[in-house]
C-alpha cells in the first residue's frame, strides 16, 4: 500500500525536481549574460565552465563583442575625423589671427610714422576710387594690383560678379569721387568709408615700371619720359628717341623726381605722395607680396563675401591675361617703334619683358616668326613658349627665374644708387616695413638653385 503511494509522490518529486533546474538553469543564463555584458572579465572566466547553453552563449557573446569593438572603431574614427576637421578649423583659423595681427602691425607702422610727419597733404583726386553705396575708399597706386582692383571695383559697381580680367584695361575703373562738391566734402567721405590700400617694395614698383613702360616697346613713354631722361641726366649729347635709356638712368630720374617733384610721372611717385597716407589713416593695408590672402581679408572687411570667387583661379588668370596685355601693347606699338629701333630689336625686348617676370624660360630662344604674326597669332606663340616653360621649370621654376633675374640687375646698380632710391623713398619703406638695406639682393648666391648669367638690363 505504500509502495503505491511513493511512486506517485517519487514521480512528483521528479517532475519538481527537473522545475527546479530548469529554472536553475535560465537564472544561470540570465546571471550569464547580466555579467557578460557587462564585461566583467573574472566572471566571464568562471562562466566557462557553465553548461553548453551558457558556453554557447558566450560564443555569441564574443561574436558581440566583435561588433562591439567595430563599433568601437567606428565611433573612434569619427572622433579621429571630429578631431582632424576641428584641427584644419583652427589651422585655418589661427593664420587669420595671425593675419588680423599683421594687418593690425602695418596700420600701427603707418600711425608711427605719421607721428614724426606733420606735414602732409590731401592725396590725389584721381587716385581716390570712391564707392558711394558700399562706403569704401581705395587709393590706386601704380604697379600696385591697380588694374585688378579697378576691375574688380568696376564690378562691385555694376552688381556683376565675373572675371575682373575679362575687362580690358582700356575701360577704366569705377567713377573717382565724381564732383567738387563731394570733394569739397572729402573728410566727410573719409570718415563714413572704409579706406584702402595696396602697397608695394618701392624698388620693385621702380623696376616693374621701368620693364613697362621704358625697356619695352612703347613710343608714348620713350617720347614723355625717355627724352627727358636722355636730356636731363644723360652726359652725353646724343639726341636719342629715348628708346635706350638704362636702368639706373630711370632710377636716376625717379630719384630726382620724388624728392624736386619735377616731371613726376605716376609710376615713380611714392605711395607717400600719390595716397596720403597720414591724412586718409586707411582701415586696411594690402601688399602685392601676400596679394591673394590680403584681397581675401579685404573682401571681408567691405563685406564683399561672394565677390571671394574671383580668386579661386587667381594665379592663372593673371598670368593669361599678362600674356595677353603683353600681346596686345607689343602689336599695337611695334610699327611706331620702327622709327627707333628694328623689328628684330622690337621682338628681343618683348621677349626679354616676358622672361623677365617669369613667363617664360631664359634659355628659350626668340621667335623669328613673332613680328609678321596678328595679336591672336603673337598670343598663341606666347602661350605656347609659357606651357614649355611650365614643364620644364614649373611654376616655382618660373617665379625662382623671375627673382633671379631682378636681383642680378639690381646687384649691378652703383651702391650709391642704392642709398639713394632709399633716401627719397624712405616714407615708404619705414611706412610699410621694406627693406631699405635691400639686404636680400645680396644673398649668397649659393643659397638660390637658380641663377642668371646672362645681362637682361
Amino acid at each position: 500500500m505504500s509502495n503505491s503511494m511513493d511512486q506517485p509522490w517519487t514521480r512528483r518529486t521528479r517532475y519538481l525536481m527537473l522545475v527546479l533546474v530548469a529554472l536553475l538553469g535560465v537564472c544561470w543564463l540570465l546571471f550569464a549574460v547580466t555579467l557578460t555584458h557587462g564585461k566583467d572579465t573574472k566572471y566571464f572566466v568562471w562562466m566557462t565552465s557553465l553548461p553548453k547553453t551558457v558556453y554557447a552563449h558566450r560564443q555569441r557573446f564574443k561574436v558581440s563583442q566583435i561588433r562591439t569593438t567595430r563599433d568601437q572603431r567606428k565611433i573612434m574614427d569619427s572622433l579621429a575625423v571630429s578631431t582632424q576637421q576641428q584641427s584644419i578649423k583652427q589651422a585655418v583659423f589661427i593664420p587669420t589671427q595671425r593675419r588680423g595681427g599683421i594687418m593690425d602691425q602695418r596700420k600701427a607702422d603707418v600711425i608711427k610714422l605719421c607721428s614724426k610727419n606733420t606735414a602732409y597733404k590731401r592725396p590725389h583726386r584721381d587716385h581716390m576710387l570712391y564707392n558711394k553705396n558700399k562706403q569704401f575708399i581705395f587709393c590706386k597706386a601704380t604697379k600696385a594690383g591697380s588694374t585688378f582692383w579697378g576691375r574688380l571695383l568696376l564690378q562691385v559697381d555694376r552688381h556683376v560678379i565675373a572675371n575682373p580680367y575679362k575687362i580690358k584695361p582700356q575701360i577704366g575703373p569705377i567713377n573717382v569721387i565724381p564732383t567738387i562738391t563731394e570733394w569739397l566734402k572729402f573728410n566727410e567721405i573719409l570718415q563714413s568709408s572704409t579706406k584702402f590700400i595696396i602697397a608695394r617694395d618701392p624698388l620693385e614698383r621702380l623696376y616693374s615700371a621701368y620693364v613697362d613702360k621704358v625697356f619695352s616697346p612703347n613710343p608714348y613713354y620713350w617720347d614723355v619720359i625717355g627724352t627727358y631722361i636722355v636730356k636731363t641726366f644723360r652726359k652725353t649729347s646724343k639726341r636719342t628717341c629715348g628708346h635706350d635709356v638704362t636702368f639706373p638712368e630711370f632710377l636716376q630720374y625717379a630719384v630726382h623726381a620724388e624728392t624736386s617733384g619735377k616731371h613726376r610721372d605716376v609710376h615713380v611717385a611714392s605711395l607717400w605722395e600719390t595716397c596720403s597716407p597720414c591724412h586718409v589713416k586707411y582701415d586696411i593695408i594690402g601688399k602685392m607680396e601676400t596679394f591673394k590672402d590680403d584681397t581675401d581679408d579685404i573682401l571681408d572687411k567691405l563685406k564683399l563675401e561672394p565677390y571671394k570667387a574671383v580668386l579661386r583661379n587667381i594665379s592663372i588668370d593673371a598670368v593669361n591675361d599678362a600674356l595677353y596685355d603683353t600681346a596686345q601693347a607689343y602689336v599695337d606699338m611695334r610699327t611706331p617703334s620702327l622709327e627707333c629701333i628694328s623689328e628684330q630689336h622690337t621682338v628681343e625686348r618683348i621677349w626679354t619683358k616676358l622672361k623677365s617676370r617669369g613667363f617664360i624660360a631664359a634659355d628659350v630662344p626668340v621667335p623669328t616668326e613673332l613680328y609678321n604674326k596678328n595679336e591672336t597669332a603673337v598670343l598663341e606663340i606666347f602661350k605656347y613658349a609659357y606651357s614649355k616653360s611650365v614643364l620644364k621649370l614649373g611654376r616655382e621654376g618660373l617665379k625662382r627665374q623671375q627673382k633671379a633675374i631682378f636681383f642680378e640687375t639690381l646687384r649691378k646698380l652703383p651702391d650709391q644708387m642704392l642709398t639713394q632710391v632709399a633716401k627719397a623713398y624712405h616714407k615708404d619703406f619705414e611706412m610699410f616695413g621694406y627693406d631699405q638695406k635691400f639686404k636680400y639682393i645680396f644673398q649668397d648666391s649659393t643659397n638660390s638653385d637658380f641663377s642668371v648669367s646672362d645681362s637682361f638690363f
